[in-house]
């Protein structure tokens, strides 16, 4: 992994910062999250600006590939990719920053 993450695609322009904070902050959470953000990125996803967060986009994916990643991918770290899209409408973060247990699995 780099020592400095970074969009992967800076030709998509129009949401290039959003994915600099996404990964910037998911690389300083959670490793495995962000490989599958940088996977997704790659290939084509987008994110828009929500209300309250944001939201991944298929972007270049096409609709069958696009249910495919995100049922294989991104179903199983939802909770940690909302957390993380929530901490990037705020901005950057590091390690050092994170509320102890932000991103402890949920027990029943």
């Amino acid at each position: 992994m780099p020592n400095h993450p970074s969009d992967p695609r800076p030709d998509k322009v129009t949401d290039h910062k959003h994915w600099q904070d996404v990964l910037h902050n998911a690389w300083h959470t959670d490793q495995d999250l962000y490989g599958v953000l940088h996977g997704v990125r790659c290939g084509g996803a987008e994110i828009v600006l929500t209300a309250n967060s944001f939201m991944l986009v298929p972007g270049d994916w096409g609709p069958v590939e696009w249910d495919n990643v995100k049922q294989r991918y991104l179903s199983p770290c939802k909770e940690k990719l909302i957390k993380v899209f929530r901490i990037s409408r705020l901005g950057l973060i590091s390690d050092e920053e994170l509320p102890e247990g932000i991103f402890e699995e949920k027990t029943k």
